[in-house]
């Protein structure tokens, strides 16, 4: 199950019409809930369930608010370190023994990750997140934990998913 699909779940309860998406920019989802009337209350009911909004040419550009992210964060255990090899398996090591609490700093880290698992691209993550991280770094934002549990988590499934195709 990925995991977005939680607020996926609660997004699709919360907006009456229209279709919801994974956003391709800097949102995590996008829907076109205001071409179909009841905008401002779908918005306020989106806010006080705990979610961004911005509105913008008939669309709704959508993410979690910080609390949700930290309550995602707070939700996943350590992911098991199996013997992997591969940037991205290093890097989620290293992100979950060494990460810290989700901040608010670093929201964009925790979108990226959960994005690029949501569409099951762990190539792109690989590509993408290594920059972001030494960014990240540069100015001292501090690294979440969260995705590092993340990605071991998928990395880990992937590969039971191999070994088990080859027996």
């Amino acid at each position: 199950m990925s995991p977005l699909s939680p607020w996926r779940e609660e997004l699709r309860r919360l907006i009456p019409r229209g279709f919801l998406r994974r956003d391709q920019g800097d949102w995590l989802f996008v829907s076109d809930y205001p071409r179909f009337g009841g905008e401002e209350e779908t918005t306020r009911s989106l806010e006080a369930a705990g979610y961004a909004v911005q509105l913008e040419s008939g669309l709704a550009h959508l993410d979690a608010g910080p609390e949700k992210y930290r309550a995602l964060s707070a939700s996943l255990a350590d992911a098991p370190v199996l013997p992997q090899e591969g940037f991205l398996y290093s890097l989620g090591a290293r992100l979950q023994r060494n990460g810290g609490e989700t901040a608010l700093d670093s929201l964009y880290l925790m979108r990226m990750t959960l994005k690029a698992l949501d569409a099951g691209d762990l190539k792109a993550l690989e590509r993408l997140l290594p920059p972001a991280v030494a960014e990240a770094q540069r100015k001292h934002i501090p690294l979440p934990k969260a995705a590092g549990r993340m990605i071991l988590s998928a990395l880990n499934e992937a590969e039971m998913k191999r070994r088990g195709s080859t027996c």
